[in-house]
């Protein structure tokens, strides 16, 4: 879709509303080259602050033992940011849903934050099939959609669900209308934290004890 550097990312929270519930597990790939290839990853979970409802935790397997020593939402998402460079994101539904647990946590002052571009699975969707229903608009729609969906990948889960946009993304390059949804699917801004110099951010400090990973794919 003439991105040379992508990313996909995925975040699970405590909850659907951003102003009460808080993010618990980011996960992102690097997507690039001709074929855009799965590279390099990132994934953390994160302490929300607050126990994380006993329906989530079934749903997302994720626990409050798993976020007790990880880093906050703040720094988790410095960490994430530095990850993601120029990049531009791509995730399931991201401007409704993903940027509004991100944003509250960005200052939106050029000298500590800066725009980023990204991509959101929705206008794809509306984009290919005008006639779907907004109703059925999961990824699970869209994977089955573009026959990209994997059985063996773990659901509601940061990591197993960047994995599937992933595919997503790479089956959206093979599809023959590709010249049309680049035309009509919009690129998107918004902002992230400025990405620490290399020094400050491989330091321990502050983030000593937390749960980073980054790794050279899944």
């Amino acid at each position: 879709m003439g991105v040379r550097q992508l990313v996909v990312f995925d975040l699970e929270t405590t909850g659907l509303r951003p102003k009460q519930e808080e993010i618990t597990q980011i996960a992102a790939i690097e997507l690039g080259g001709m074929r855009m290839e799965m590279g390099k990853s990132f994934c953390t979970y994160v302490n929300p602050g607050k126990p994380i409802p006993k329906q989530i935790q079934k749903l997302t397997r994720v626990r409050d033992n798993n976020v007790k020593n990880s880093p906050n939402p703040k720094e988790a998402i410095q960490a994430f940011s530095n990850f993601v460079g120029q990049a531009t994101l791509f995730g399931h539904d991201i401007y409704r849903f993903d940027f509004q647990f991100i944003s509250k946590h960005v200052r939106d002052d050029p000298a500590h934050s800066r725009n980023i571009q990204f991509i959101d699975t929705m206008d794809i969707f509306e984009a290919l099939w005008p006639d779907f229903s907004r109703l059925r608009n999961s990824l699970d729609d869209i994977a089955e959609r573009l026959s990209a969906g994997l059985s063996s990948i773990r659901r509601h889960d940061a990591k197993g669900d960047a994995i599937l946009l992933a595919h997503v993304f790479q089956r959206i390059q093979d599809h023959p209308n590709l010249e049309r949804l680049c035309s009509r699917v919009p690129v998107h801004e918004t902002r992230l934290p400025e990405p620490l110099p290399v020094s400050y951010a491989s330091s321990t400090e502050p983030l000593v004890g937390k749960s980073f990973k980054t790794s050279v794919s899944y």
